[in-house]
């Protein structure tokens, strides 16, 4: 395999998964489904696409450098796309048992999303170009997120002490959090071994 081959599919894969993130995004902020469904349906899709490519590889005795980095990649990817899936999954736990967050609570869960949107534009951009800058962007954007994701439940935990949050809430708005988190980490970890 070439290395240009295996950037452009990586490439193809990212520009799909911005389209996953958005219609997320979209569904989570506006308490809808079918976004959310579209997210599914679509991160499903990239997954199951790769998967023949990936199992021919894998079978593969002898492989080459570019073959031998994909693999190695692999991890990231799919804990990558459990996290976004179990992200997904949340959102829709959160519409079907009709938990409220607070207009500041899903402000943060905004603004979070958009940091990774960010970070996947810079890593879509990335495997094509290997420009430097956008890598410590994509690293910069990583410690954006868990210092910001950090904060935001420090800030979390005092509204619900103080009993503006209610417990209910509280569980969702954490996991959400953490899987930002996690998608940002193993974003920045697939970046640094491409």
């Amino acid at each position: 395999m070439e290395e240009k081959e295996l950037d452009q599919r990586l490439h193809e894969m990212f520009k799909e998964m911005l389209l996953v993130l958005e219609s997320m995004r979209q569904g989570s902020l506006a308490g809808n489904q079918t976004p959310l469904t579209e997210a599914e349906t679509r991160l499903t899709r990239i997954l199951t696409s790769s998967l023949p490519f990936t199992e021919k590889l894998i079978k593969k005795q002898t492989k080459d450098e570019v073959e031998k980095k994909y693999l190695n990649l692999l991890p990231n990817l799919q804990l990558m796309a459990v996290a976004i899936r179990n992200l997904i999954n949340e959102n829709k736990k959160k519409i079907e048992s009709n938990i409220l967050f607070t207009d500041k609570a899903t402000n943060e869960i905004k603004a979070l999303f958009a940091l990774i949107q960010t970070q996947f534009e810079d890593a879509t951009d990335y495997i094509l170009t290997k420009n430097p800058h956008l890598s410590m962007h994509i690293r910069t954007g990583m410690e954006n997120v868990f210092k910001r994701a950090d904060d935001f439940v420090t800030a979390h935990q005092i509204r619900l002490i103080t009993g503006v949050c209610m417990p209910k809430a509280s569980y969702s708005y954490v996991a959400m959090v953490d899987l930002i988190k996690g998608v940002s980490k193993e974003l920045t970890s697939f970046s640094e071994k491409l």
